[in-house]
């Protein structure tokens, strides 16, 4: 839909627009009106529309200062004015000003719907023109803030894909992370991107009063900035980033309780420095885990790059030995011991926390593999899960939450792998119960050696093999027995017994009477 903002002294003229012709059916949408110039100036400023329909006389400011106030707010901007008959030579003049074109009143329908119609098709060949220029400017941005970002985390060289604005002799530039949280909980990623879109519109809003030399990009910190001002304005910046992080957060009756956090780099006059800028920005970035603040600033505090977290041999080596076994409740109770050190540990900041995230991740992965295979990106989710946490205590929530479901499906899925040979053990001694059967046949049909297997079947029948054979042996020959063509010899034999008193024996083991006393009481 093309927005468009209606201004006229008039009420009726207003309330004819509203009414004369079916808006919606044509494309567009009223967003806003105003009974003067001034009400209609703010409007164009909050509401950025794609046309604006004025009268050319009003009050507060006439119609032609209002134009040429609002083409510099918003250059591309489309008027259509409202004339009377003796005003047409006032209006006329408007013409130059590039107003698209005009109404004479009396106001008529066909001429109001023929003049969208065709500022319609105009507006859509600039749309989509305006929009490939968009785009393609914002993928320059997203190329160059992912170069510095990847140059500022990784140690990599820095790929500049930058405008020349920012090799400016003069001035300076630096790097900023806005950083978005959700307090009280963690938001599914799809969510989470909606909120850092709309962070992303007010930050390249809200940098325009700065400079025209800038990139902002969503990384998963945050939205990433790197900008050049022509000399260093103080109050500038600080009231710019000031109403990003109010415009943000006043969003949360949108999203919920959100806390934006703004996290600058040191201030540097050669642009290619701006990596050690970017990497402080997402060291606080990183610190807001340990320590929640709304501002931190490299020029008033130093990030502490080189104090890094190791956890203890043994540590890792129980958190292996709990993900091999698939304990989830051993693994449970070891990260809570882990995370309770590591919260006490002197000088405790977000680089160090985010060492012991990785650290329990990769022991637990490397337990995992030696029983199986965690599912196939499994670490990366775990990483992006990391990243939509605000505070340590959600991040220990990760941690145990997602790590004990994996363990469980592993364990789950260990426990089919295990059934499968015992299923098909149970399918083989159906079919070869009649003949002389031993342990080591079946082991070998399915694969084990006779030992392991053993052990198996006791463990997922509860029975041992003989056992297992016994009871169905006899409970085959019981159908038999029932019948009247067999004699006890004969289903002796059926069942697998050559030996007649040592069926008997069995049989009135299990079933408390003899072969043919249960044959008598079936007849």
């Amino acid at each position: 839909m093309l927005k468009v903002v209606l201004a006229d002294d008039e009420k009726k003229i207003l309330l004819l627009l509203q009414k004369l012709i079916d808006w919606e059916r044509l494309g567009y949408e009223i967003v806003g009106t105003a009974n003067d110039g001034l009400r209609a100036l703010e409007l164009v400023r909050e509401l950025h529309p794609d046309l604006l329909i004025t009268d050319v006389r009003m009050p507060g400011c006439s119609g032609i200062e209002l134009i040429q106030q609002a083409k510099e707010l918003q250059p591309d901007l489309h008027f259509i004015i409202i004339s009377g008959y003796r005003q047409f030579e006032y209006a006329q003049n408007a013409l130059k000003y590039g107003v698209e074109d005009y109404l004479l009143k009396p106001l008529k329908k066909e001429e109001l719907t023929g003049i969208l119609m065709r500022l319609s098709d105009k507006l859509g060949e600039e749309a989509a023109l305006e929009f490939q220029l968009k785009r393609s400017k914002e993928r320059q941005q997203d190329l160059l803030m992912e170069s510095l970002g990847n140059a500022a985390e990784h140690q990599q060289p820095f790929l500049a894909y930058a405008d020349e604005g920012f090799y400016a002799a003069e001035g300076v530039c630096f790097a900023a992370v806005v950083r978005v949280d959700l307090v009280g909980a963690i938001p599914n990623p799809e969510g989470y991107q909606v909120i850092l879109r709309s962070a992303l519109e007010i930050v390249r809003r809200e940098l325009l009063s700065l400079t025209d030399v800038f990139a902002a990009s969503i990384r998963k910190e945050g939205v990433a900035v790197v900008l050049r001002m022509s000399a260093y304005r103080t109050v500038a910046m600080k009231q710019c980033f000031t109403k990003i992080q109010k415009e943000i957060e006043q969003q949360r009756d949108l999203f919920g309780n959100l806390r934006c956090t703004i996290c600058l780099g040191s201030r540097q006059t050669d642009f290619m420095e701006t990596v050690l800028s970017m990497r402080q920005a997402m060291w606080f970035c990183q610190d807001r885990l340990c320590h929640p603040q709304s501002w931190r600033d490299a020029e008033t505090e130093q990030p502490e790059f080189r104090q890094r977290y190791m956890m203890e041999a043994a540590q890792k080596k129980r958190f292996q030995v709990a993900a091999e076994c698939l304990d989830a409740t051993r693994f449970a109770q070891e990260l809570e011991q882990s995370f309770q050190i590591v919260m006490s540990q002197s000088g405790l900041n977000g680089q160090m926390f985010e060492d012991w995230f990785d650290q329990v991740l990769a022991a637990c992965l490397y337990g995992m593999q030696q029983d199986g295979q965690a599912a196939e990106g499994f670490a990366i989710r775990m990483r992006n899960r990391f990243w939509l946490c605000p505070d340590a205590k959600s991040v220990f929530q990760v941690l145990k939450q997602d790590i004990s479901r994996e363990l469980q499906r592993l364990g789950e899925e260990r426990s089919l792998r295990e059934m499968r040979p015992i299923t098909e053990a149970k399918r083989y001694i159906q079919q070869h119960y009649q003949e002389s059967l031993r342990l080591e046949d079946v082991s070998s049909a399915v694969g084990f050696n006779a030992t392991y297997f053993s052990t198996l079947f006791k463990k997922e029948t509860g029975q041992n093999f003989l056992d297992y054979l016994t009871e169905l042996r006899i409970s085959k020959a019981k159908e038999l027995l029932c019948g009247e063509t067999l004699s006890v010899q004969d289903v002796a034999e059926t069942v697998g017994y050559s030996d007649l008193k040592y069926f008997s024996r069995l049989f009135k083991k299990a079933t408390g009477v003899s072969p043919s006393d249960y044959k008598k009481l079936y007849k």
